[in-house]
């Protein structure tokens, strides 16, 4: 029987997209934090610059959401040169993330585009394998913040104010994940018997 307080590992997640159908998105950004049992931490951000024809798909509001700019972008890696990293950094679970049936969607659905597939059971995520894994159990700190804070909404913001994490920090996958995680731990606390 699994437990969080025995998982070899925790992840964090957060993307940024193009759009919010993941069949017309593509990922503009990604920010992934591991925090081993050991106590290490691994911290992975990076943009990612679409191809031409999945700006052609872009949507207007999610890039201003996004502050994408093509000087911004212009030496960020494609999600082709990314993509190994992304699937040795999200096997490990349990993965967290704010909705995270979002950031899922969209990663599978891109992986596919790209040619990739979900590993099996008894396959391995290696170098070159077009595989991928997400990691097992996924938990979603809106859903947790929906059951246990006494909060309105449960949108990051909110909970960001309910926590007292400085606001302004929305939209960048880098403290959105940090957020997360921030969250994450919070409710932990506040759910868990002393």
């Amino acid at each position: 029987m699994g437990n969080i307080t025995n998982a070899k590992a925790i992840t964090f997640l957060d993307i940024e997209t193009t759009h919010l159908d993941n069949s017309k998105s593509a990922i503009l950004s990604i920010s992934i934090i591991t925090d081993w049992d050991g106590g290490k931490q691994d911290v992975w951000t990076t943009k990612i610059k679409p191809k031409d024809i999945e700006m052609q798909f872009a949507s207007k509001e999610a890039l201003e959401v996004c502050m994408y700019s093509e000087e911004e972008w212009a030496d960020a890696p494609s999600f082709k040169e990314v993509a190994p990293e992304i699937a040795k950094r999200l096997m490990w679970g349990p993965l967290v993330a704010h909705n995270i049936q979002f950031d899922v969607g969209h990663i599978r659905s891109v992986f596919k585009r790209y040619g990739y597939r979900e590993a099996q059971r008894n396959e391995r995520v290696e170098n070159g394998n077009s595989l991928y894994k997400i990691g097992y159990p996924q938990i979603d700190t809106c859903a947790l913040a929906y059951l246990f804070l006494p909060t309105e909404r449960q949108n990051l913001d909110t909970l960001r104010e309910h926590f007292e994490i400085p606001a302004g920090r929305s939209h960048s996958a880098d403290t959105d994940a940090e957020d997360c995680r921030h969250v994450f731990y919070k409710i932990l606390e506040f759910i868990t018997p002393i």
